[in-house]
């Protein structure tokens, strides 16, 4: 048996070779906490090396001693199946008479609470892995039990070879579109915001003109906060008028906060029944590559936003992982994401943190909404829980995407 919060790290030839070697008719999960009655502690045999204690989170064995087993429950459906298991174990006649047996150096079950300091991905020959690095092990159920499910998460970047030192990302080329097989372009609003006093304006919106994108199919609105940049904006919407139909322009005389500029930008988009994406862009992100719209769309993916980095920095607008409190935390890849070593042809997981850029489906809206309650800046620019992210790269442009909520890389 596996619960729900489990990637599998091997097929079944390597589980089922592994069980055979226990030499036990079932084994089930070893854990180093004791849970839910730490009263029988010491009722446990002792183990020396491994881990003591009976994790119901997996278990295997033969059908017939299983079915045996289950026949003792004589409680309520909603009683502890991991107390019922572990009076049987604890218990050494139905420990024998059930020839049981826990995987005490996790082998095939790694129970990932209490255990976060013993894990390691391992790359090797092609392949991605989970390793405990305590017993030497490559365990093949990985479970993401109690509070571990963002480093589950995590994991499931890469394993089982969702990302190899030698491909890179196996997923990022799946379910994507070519633009170029189609005769009418998806209907994209531009959310421009220029929250901030921010050098070279005029170069940032001029390149907004040469986007490799059909004219006809764009529309933008612009936030500026900035009574400085007021003549900037007017040059260029005179330019602009003739090649784009509509452009709605929000000045600094509006006094709006940024989640508020965010919402109504977002809402323009929204209530325009033909409009199919949301392209959201910070002033000072700077879009070198001409195909960027088109490279985020043919990913096809439901919210999109590409890594941006600081040159010779380590500031990015990813976040890898969150700390106790549900804010920023470097995870163990951010720096490899973010010098390259792990975005190009591949993709990483990550949560959004300053929102420079991402591209929204605008059909996902009402789950995006719920989403951005969640987002620095955006709503209550409260932080984000857990919100997915990840990046596979264009031969000439690295990205981070992910096929629910994603933030994609453009080095600027």
């Amino acid at each position: 048996m596996i619960l729900f919060d489990v990637i599998f790290a091997g097929g079944p030839e390597e589980i089922l070779k592994k069980f055979l070697k226990s030499n036990h008719k079932v084994v089930f999960a070893a854990d180093g906490i004791l849970w839910p009655d730490k009263k029988l502690a010491d009722k446990y045999p002792i183990v020396h090396i491994g881990k003591r204690y009976l994790n119901s989170g997996g278990f295997m064995g033969y059908a017939p001693y299983i079915n045996r087993m289950v026949q003792l429950w004589n409680l309520q459906d909603n009683d502890d199946d991991q107390l019922f298991y572990t009076k049987i174990y604890i218990d050494p006649v139905k420990r024998e008479t059930f020839n049981i047996t826990l995987d005490h150096k996790c082998k095939i079950f790694q129970p990932l609470n209490g255990a976060i300091d013993e894990v390691v991905l391992k790359f090797e020959n092609g392949k991605t892995r989970v390793k405990n690095t305590f017993y030497e092990t490559l365990p093949v159920a990985i479970n993401g039990n109690g509070p571990t499910k963002i480093l589950l998460n995590y994991f499931g970047n890469y394993v089982p070879n969702s990302w190899t030192q030698d491909k890179g990302c196996t997923l990022c080329e799946f379910d994507t579109v070519d633009l170029s097989t189609v005769e009418v372009h998806p209907n994209v609003t531009i959310g421009i915001f220029i929250e901030q006093p921010t050098p070279f304006l005029p170069r940032f919106l001029d390149i907004l003109l040469t986007l490799d994108y059909p004219k006809e199919a764009l529309k933008l609105f612009i936030h500026n906060k900035e009574v400085y940049h007021e003549k900037d904006i007017k040059v260029f919407f005179d330019k602009a008028k003739y090649e784009i139909s509509t452009i709605k322009i929000v000045g600094p005389e509006e006094n709006l906060s940024q989640s508020e500029a965010r919402n109504m930008g977002m809402d323009f988009c929204r209530q325009d029944e033909k409009c199919d994406y949301y392209f959201s862009v910070d002033a000072d992100v700077v879009l070198t590559n001409p195909r960027t719209l088109k490279i985020l769309i043919e990913q096809n993916r439901k919210i999109i936003a590409p890594l941006v980095t600081r040159h010779g920095k380590l500031w990015s607008n990813f976040w890898g992982a969150l700390s106790p409190d549900g804010y920023y935390a470097r995870s163990e890849d951010y720096v490899d994401i973010v010098q390259g070593k792990r975005v190009q042809n591949s993709f990483a997981k990550v949560i959004p943190g300053k929102n420079t850029i991402l591209l929204f489906c605008i059909e996902m809206w009402i789950r995006v909404t719920e989403l951005l309650s969640a987002l620095p800046y955006f709503s209550a620019c409260q932080s984000s829980k857990n919100v997915d992210s990840y990046s596979p790269s264009y031969k000439d442009m690295p990205l981070n995407l992910e096929k629910h909520a994603t933030r994609f890389s453009l080095n600027s």
